[in-house]
């Protein structure tokens, strides 16, 4: 059975097993073995590669900061951090429509499941005593609370990314901050078109008072961004530090730790990081990639073409970007240069898959969404269609001239 064949029948299971709703990491992880069997590895083989791939510095490091990030979630939403950094902005700006796509924008900083219900309360206030329709409402919410998974170093997927691609964090942001951009601008000039400006003589004054506890409220978050992003501190040290520093300024005891610890950490979350980096591991050391990219030179298949289709399914398909990211990437490095991957390519390959994802009918804050101000898919579809393209079109564009 020739390579690519090989790995379309484990893409195939995978597809099928999340179908059938079994656990990603388990998934990642029988797909990790059925490959290494297809490619000719013996067990002994296949539970070596698994081994290194688990105790490499990277996978711990990103372990780590994965379990970190959970708990500065707990933290900051435990403490009312997260509350007052949302106070402090409602009296920091006097525009409604501001208020209305930043309330879903600053819960979206921290990576929680289901916050997308925690904003759009927020989003229902900030439109109160004006007319907004529920569907416009709905948009907003979900559209600006996703700003930041393409650039962010709280969130999962462009962590996992990084990781996978072997390259910093700080570079994948240079190439990704284009689309945040985007998202912003296109949401501004299309999410509020019939969204009426406040009225003369009704705009708020703006609050200065309030500018003190956003920064204090905000400057965990922005401390993590700042030691990897302009420091080049390695995640899991950053977490660290941040974290062991909440912990003394709100005078946590070792038992209140212990229990924000257990809390906190998703297991489920960190296996399905392990058995990514298995797989890929697996895809690597099984040499199954090796030819891809002679192959698809071969039948003329544009690589643009299979970096926009494999990482769109997959994140259509389960609405979570660490799934993508996770189930496609390692496939799709050797077309866009391996161990030195080509950046433009590989962050249209992420912008693609994102689409995917904002697109997903199973995606968990679409829904919470759709159910709180009871509108209906269709309508946040059309209002998504040209903005998301946009996105994608930036993307296509950096690809062409970088």
């Amino acid at each position: 059975m020739p390579d690519l064949l090989k790995i379309l029948s484990v893409f195939a299971l995978v597809v099928w097993l999340l179908k059938l709703k079994w656990n990603l990491g388990g998934v990642m992880l029988i797909a990790a073995g059925v490959l290494g069997l297809l490619m000719g590895l013996g067990p002994l083989d296949i539970l070596g590669i698994s081994y290194k791939a688990c105790v490499a510095p990277s996978t711990v490091s990103l372990i780590v900061a994965l379990a970190l990030i959970m708990v500065l979630e707990n933290i900051l939403r435990k403490t009312d951090t997260l509350k007052k950094l949302v106070e402090s902005l409602k009296g920091l700006l006097g525009d409604h429509r501001v208020v209305m796509a930043l309330m879903p924008a600053i819960i979206g900083i921290l990576p929680s499941a289901g916050g997308a219900y925690f904003s759009a309360p927020l989003v229902e206030e900030s439109a109160s005593g004006c007319s907004v329709h529920a569907d416009r409402k709905s948009f907003i919410n979900y559209w600006f609370r996703h700003i930041w998974e393409y650039v962010s170093p709280l969130y999962p997927g462009f962590i996992l990314m990084a990781a996978v691609a072997g390259v910093p964090m700080g570079r994948v942001f240079l190439y990704q901050v284009a689309f945040p951009i985007t998202v912003l601008l296109t949401g501004a000039a299309l999410g509020f078109k019939d969204v009426p400006p406040p009225a003369p003589g009704v705009r708020k004054e703006r609050n200065l008072k309030d500018l003190v506890p956003f920064i204090a409220s905000f400057s965990p978050i922005l401390s993590v961004m700042v030691l990897v992003m302009a420091l080049k501190v390695d995640i899991a040290i950053a977490m660290v530090a941040v974290v062991s520093a909440l912990f003394a300024w709100f005078r946590y005891s070792p038992t209140k730790i212990w229990a924000t610890m257990k809390e906190s950490l998703s297991i489920k979350t960190l296996v399905l990081v392990l058995g990514v980096m298995v797989f890929k591991g697996v895809m690597e050391g099984s040499g199954a990639v090796d030819d891809l990219p002679d192959f698809f030179a071969s039948v003329g298949v544009p690589t643009a073409l299979v970096l926009f289709i494999l990482p769109f399914l997959v994140g259509l398909m389960t609405g979570i970007t660490i799934a993508f990211v996770g189930v496609t990437f390692p496939m799709i490095l050797p077309l866009i240069g391996g161990q030195d991957p080509d950046m433009a390519m590989l962050a249209f390959a992420f912008a693609s898959g994102f689409a995917g994802v904002m697109y997903s009918p199973v995606h968990l804050c679409l829904v919470l969404t759709k159910d709180y101000f009871k509108s209906e898919l269709a309508p946040i579809y059309r209002m998504m269609l040209v903005p998301e393209a946009l996105v994608v079109a930036v993307a296509v564009v950096q690809m062409l001239v970088v």
